[in-house]
């Protein structure tokens, strides 16, 4: 199953969420009623010398319904999006509720160093932008979590005990097992099932919270009906939570099964997840946490964290033998005594030290459209290499900006400022106007090294300065998505290149403002407008002549639109065209974009060249349509 089957799983599965959801609530809707019903019932029973049938009741009586009905239903919803609108702040506000610290930058922890270089190096090959990470440092279990909306705003956590217990490779393997579910779209599923689970949740609190205030009043003949209907409240909400729970465990074992084998793909290597999940059943607290608020994280988490009834991950042993048919049940116990052994020993690998990192080749072997759409979300060891090569890369000063919000800011600018040196100065001087003369002259001291970059080094430059740009106010990110317009109308001959970037950052920066905004499914037929300025747009750079071009356009469009596709047009004012094609592009059907990715490949590939500046180009745009792509190697391998 590749990236944009997984994402259309996802879709489907939150739809079936919310209808499971909406019977749920319907049938507690319907409980609470009978109750209520039952209740009144017998209380009038005096004043009419008998018990009248529950029709009886109902026909005189539908007013109480009716308010029965709407204050339940209205509790439950309420509830429900006070939790959404609670969890809108991203994933670190999961992490958080669970004790989790933020990691630093800065870090000199060797161990959180390690879980830093790790994470940053899968978002390199993801091709999205890096995570916040947070480590739970009073649990002692083998644990992690992705958890936020998009890409945009995630978060990964992991317990104190997963760093201190499981080596590189074994880390590597539960942090490719929590980027699967990033990829996949498993996170907003899981926040949606967070929001949900709470609005049933509060029916019981409400019930049981009643019963507390009738305590002083239980000799009352009139408190009884109160306190009857509290306790049916309370059963019934926790009948409701209880469905809401298996609700849960179903969805989460088939995204967490799926997790596990998207991680093998991408590491290429089992070992390292297969040793992590044998060390959790070898371990006596094996991947317990102990935080209270566990239970409303149990679906997103990487093994189980608490007991439970239903089960949200596959059984350990199911797990292992899915990634190693060979597997035997008794190693576990060999690998129990092996730790019993070295408890009091400190168990560090220290990372074999390389020379500086290779350079991607310059020229790059032709890859099949079908082949590189594969890629999407789809990053394996050959990329994971290629990441971390890249990651060493990066000159000191491109590193240290990138780490603190501020001098984040300063990067992401001096990114996006235009190559031609006239509109340079036309941008520096809007960013001084704008932002003040001590973040113009810090960008300035800035621009050799990201001069120096090469062309796959400025995305992963731009996508690990991400969670310090996080840290910026709303109206400091509003001013600096303004400030990026801004620059974009001074520039002269607008650089492709440079606008893809910035564009991209625009896109991440949006997607974490407003990480629950929905956008509807467009057909291919509604957005041939937009495919005909992409298109066009692409093929008329990098090309003297418009023959060319229309070649390289007519041989993509011809594979997305093969029977009524517009024709080529050479756009001289492209950047705004442009930009509306990208984000109505970006409303296909996860299918649709499959075949957009396709074409795309075959449009930059027309004269069975790639080079290193097409390929990160083709890289960026993917970006901005949410299709991550990791870095284009040669040979491309094929998933």
């Amino acid at each position: 199953m590749n990236f944009f089957e997984r994402q259309e799983q996802s879709r489907r599965s939150s739809r079936l969420l919310v209808v499971l959801f909406a019977v749920a609530v319907l049938a507690v809707i319907a409980a609470v009623n009978v109750v209520v019903c039952f209740v009144l019932a017998k209380a009038e029973e005096r004043t009419l010398g008998y018990m009248p049938t529950v029709g009886e009741w109902m026909s005189t009586h539908t007013g109480t319904l009716l308010v029965t009905t709407l204050i339940v239903a209205g509790v439950i919803g309420l509830a429900s999006l006070y939790k959404s609108m609670v969890l809108g702040g991203g994933g670190g506000v999961v992490a958080r509720s669970l004790g989790g610290v933020r990691v630093s930058p800065d870090t000199t922890d060797p161990q959180q160093r390690r879980l830093l270089n790790v994470v940053e190096e899968m978002a390199i090959a993801s091709g999205v932008p890096m995570p916040e990470v947070y480590v739970l440092e009073q649990e002692r279990g083998i644990n992690a979590f992705a958890a936020g909306h998009n890409p945009a705003n995630a978060a990964i956590g992991v317990t104190r005990g997963t760093l201190t217990t499981l080596n590189r490779a074994e880390l590597q393997g539960v942090i490719a097992h929590e980027f699967s579910h990033i990829l996949n779209g498993d996170m907003r599923l899981n926040i949606r099932l967070m929001g949900l689970l709470f609005g049933l949740l509060v029916i019981a609190l409400i019930g049981r919270t009643v019963l507390r205030l009738t305590e002083g009043a239980r000799d009352s003949k009139k408190a009884w009906p109160v306190m009857l209907i509290a306790m049916a409240v309370l059963v019934i909400g926790y009948v409701g939570l209880f469905f809401g729970r298996l609700i849960q465990a179903a969805v989460s074992r088939s995204r967490e099964s799926l997790a596990d084998a998207s991680a093998v793909q991408f590491t290429r290597d089992p070992t390292g997840l297969r040793n992590a999940l044998v060390k959790i059943g070898a371990l006596s607290y094996g991947s317990k946490i102990g935080n209270p608020e566990v239970e409303e994280v149990a679906h997103m988490l990487f093994a189980p964290g608490i007991g439970r009834f239903f089960a949200t991950h596959p059984a350990l042993e199911d797990r292992l033998k899915a990634i190693d048919p060979r597997f035997d049940p008794k190693e576990i116990d060999r690998v129990r005594a092996e730790m019993l052994l070295a408890e009091e020993q400190a168990k560090t690998q220290a990372a074999p030290k390389k020379s500086s990192a290779e350079r991607l080749e310059s020229l790059i072997n032709v890859p099949g459209a079908a082949a590189v759409a594969g890629l999407v979300g789809n990053p394996s060891t050959i990329h994971m290499q290629v990441a971390r090569d890249i990651r060493k890369s990066l000159p000191d000063a491109v590193v240290m900006a990138g780490r603190h919000p501020e001098s984040a800011r300063q990067l992401l600018l001096a990114l996006a400022l235009d190559p031609n040196p006239e509109a340079r100065e036309r941008q520096r001087q809007y960013i001084t106007a704008q932002l003040g003369f001590h973040t113009a002259d810090a960008i300035a001291q800035l621009q050799g090294s990201i001069d120096s970059l090469e062309p796959e080094q400025r995305m992963p430059a731009l996508f690990t300065a991400f969670p310090a740009l996080r840290q910026l106010t709303r109206d400091e990110r509003l001013q600096l998505m303004s400030t990026l317009n801004g620059m974009l109308q001074r520039e002269g001959r607008i650089s492709l290149q440079s606008y893809v970037l910035r564009k991209l950052a625009q896109v991440q920066l949006k997607d974490e403002m407003s990480p629950a905004a929905r956008t509807r499914q467009l057909p291919l037929s509604a957005v041939q407008k937009d495919v005909q300025v992409l298109f066009s747009v692409l093929a008329q750079h990098g090309h003297a002549d418009g023959a060319s071009a229309r070649h390289a356009y007519e041989v993509g469009v011809h594979h997305l639109l093969p029977r009524q596709r517009p024709s080529f047009t050479a756009i001289p004012h492209w950047a705004q065209p442009l930009d509306l094609a990208l984000s109505r592009l970006d409303q296909l059907a996860p299918i649709m974009k499959e075949q957009l990715v396709e074409a795309l490949v075959k449009t930059v590939t027309h004269d069975q060249r790639l080079t290193l500046g097409e390929a990160e180009l083709l890289r960026a745009v993917c970006a901005t349509l949410h299709c991550p792509l990791p870095p284009l190697v040669a040979p491309t391998e094929s998933n």
